[in-house]
């Protein structure tokens, strides 16, 4: 073997596996250029968790530590691994064994913590959180939340509304209405005209059906008679 093919064969060898920093990232075709001291890789496509009928798209930062893998030190056909800590970008989000997190550039993080079995989704407080099935669509916004839906069904024997609750259109009950008012006054306000197709009754007295006693001609009559 000549000493020119000994030295590519050192060429060959020492490329199989480069290290370096993300020197550029290009989003498509997806592809990013990796640095070590003044060489720079090919723009060469990036290692996802997946890339078939299931894709995960979670492309590098500049700046984030990598390794160029060159199948037979062919640099040219080679592939980059991306995610090793470094202080670039603030170093490990978690120092603790029963975490799973991911943080992401805006302040939204999540995170799992398997100890206590709690899952955490954080957005900023001008971001929001949608959910979305078809035509039925769940938004959460610092302002609020929206649900739009064909039809919501709330399967539960019990519920409690700690505040004011508008229905903008009829109001329809199956199961009878009571309540009262703990801030004083009437228990129900009525803006127009009501109409029964029952009885109406107060304090015992029917609307409909009391009757008064007379107390002379032209005189008024007595209050009701239950």
């Amino acid at each position: 073997m000549s000493d020119y093919d000994i030295g590519e064969f050192d060429r060959l060898l020492s490329s199989i596996v480069q290290a370096g920093v993300v020197d550029l990232v290009q989003y498509d075709p997806p592809r990013c250029r990796v640095r070590n001291g003044e060489w720079v890789s090919a723009l060469l496509p990036w290692r996802t968790a997946a890339a078939g009928r299931v894709r995960k798209w979670c492309p590098p930062s500049v700046g984030e530590q990598a390794l160029v893998f060159a199948p037979s030190g062919t640099l040219a056909s080679g592939f980059v691994l991306a995610g090793f800590y470094t202080d670039t970008h603030g170093g490990a989000n978690g120092n603790t064994e029963n975490m799973t997190a991911t943080d992401y550039p805006d302040g939204g993080h999540e995170h799992y913590d398997h100890d206590a079995s709690e899952y955490v989704f954080s957005v900023p407080a001008n971001g929001r959180i949608l959910f979305r099935v078809g035509n039925t669509q769940f938004e959460m916004t610092a302002a609020g939340i929206t649900q739009t839906t064909p039809k919501l069904l709330v399967d539960a024997p019990d519920s409690i509304f700690t505040g004011n609750s508008t229905t903008e259109k009829r109001l329809a009950f199956m199961g009878g209405m009571t309540g009262s008012n703990s801030n004083g006054g009437p228990a129900s306000e009525i803006d127009g005209d009501a109409s029964f197709t029952g009885k109406v009754t107060s304090e015992g007295v029917s609307l409909p059906d009391h009757i008064h006693m007379e107390e002379g001609d032209g005189k008024p009559v007595s209050p009701p008679i239950k």
